[in-house]
């Protein structure tokens, strides 16, 4: 497990998108969400962003069923292209989580796809598991990110192997991809404090996809769809709250 700790001083709050999933070089990436989510971060240079893992394809002859056959670039191509296309936003990234999609190249010839993106985009690498404290303002926030991992086919399911963390690393936010789901859930629990009721918030965050139902593996197997995109948090400075939007990229 990995620990990051950033310090953002000033009287705003802090936003932050949790970017992963992408799949970049499948035939079902919506390429057009996608470039328009970047196109976004780069005109709002304040936003932070966590990069979670699977942003390439990296489909091998040796992969599971027939993705090797079903990519518009091969691995190589697909480095290049989405360092690229990341490259401008490489001042927002805190970090790279890899996914399991890069962990392919590393269990079949020793490369790691994820390391290597993100030397290529000057960042800090991740191999598994995050815990990040977050300084805004005079607010602490914790935040637990993870690429993921399971076959869970329900939101349910999916949310139920995140909530498993809590048990070992206590957060404020605990954030994974992988499942593909876009979705978030908050869980109060009270406390006291100097004798006061005071009300904690707890948020469970899956960080969604930018592949398409149609056409994938999805549909084939016949997994339910899903809404595509990723998720904006906002880290308030004034008082310590959470915001997730999941609709954000969508805005004109």
């Amino acid at each position: 497990m990995d620990y990051k700790k950033f310090i953002f001083a000033g009287n705003k709050p802090v936003k932050l998108v949790l970017l992963g999933d992408i799949h970049y070089g499948s035939k079902t990436v919506d390429t057009k969400l996608f470039l328009n989510t970047i196109t976004k971060l780069k005109k709002n240079k304040n936003i932070k962003i966590i990069l979670m893992g699977d942003v390439i394809e990296n489909a091998s002859a040796l992969s599971v069923g027939s993705g090797v056959y079903k990519q518009k670039e091969n691995p190589n191509e697909q480095i290049q292209s989405i360092v690229k296309i990341l490259k401008p936003l490489s001042k927002q990234i805190l970090f790279f989580h890899q996914g399991n999609h890069e962990r392919r190249s590393e269990r079949f010839c020793g490369i790691s796809a994820g390391n290597y993106l993100a030397d290529a985009l000057g960042v800090p690498y991740v191999e598994n598991m995050a815990l990040t404290d977050i300084f805004v303002g005079k607010q602490k926030y914790r935040i637990f990110t993870w690429h993921g991992a399971g076959s869970a086919q329900s939101t349910a399911g999916r949310i139920k192997v995140l909530e498993r963390q809590s048990e070992s690393f206590e957060a404020d936010l605990y954030a994974q991809g992988h499942g593909h789901d876009l979705f978030s859930s908050t869980i109060p629990h009270r406390e006291i404090v100097n004798g006061k009721f005071k009300d904690i918030f707890v948020h469970y965050i899956l960080t969604g996809s930018y592949c398409s139902w149609d056409g994938s593996y999805a549909e084939e197997n016949g997994y339910k769809m899903m809404k595509l995109g990723c998720p904006l948090i906002t880290l308030n400075n004034k008082e310590k709250s959470i915001a997730v939007d999941l609709n954000w990229f969508e805005t004109k």
